[in-house]
């Protein structure tokens, strides 16, 4: 699987462990919740979809296996499709 980093040219502020990013093309704003948040810093070093599949799951242990994938590949592509996040 293709790694993921951050988009350099996003803005980003921490808040109380919460994250605002700025997409700089149309300067839409996001904001990350607590699990959101986590993957954001997760993807500061390039990993792929497994790495943060497998982090989740860590923390989420109680969490059905295929809805956490079916969460992790949603939440990443809507990250892409943002431009917040880029191939590795």
């Amino acid at each position: 699987m293709l790694a993921l980093k951050r988009n350099p040219a996003v803005t980003t502020t921490e808040i109380e462990g919460e994250f605002f990013l700025v997409e700089p093309d149309s300067g839409e704003i996001f904001y990350l919740d607590a699990v959101t948040s986590g993957v954001w810093r997760l993807v500061e070093t390039p990993c792929g979809e497994p790495e943060i599949l497998e982090t989740l799951s860590a923390a989420f242990p109680d969490a059905p296996a295929d809805q956490l994938r079916g969460d992790v590949a949603r939440l990443l592509e809507q990250l892409r499709r943002a431009r917040l996040i880029l191939p590795a």
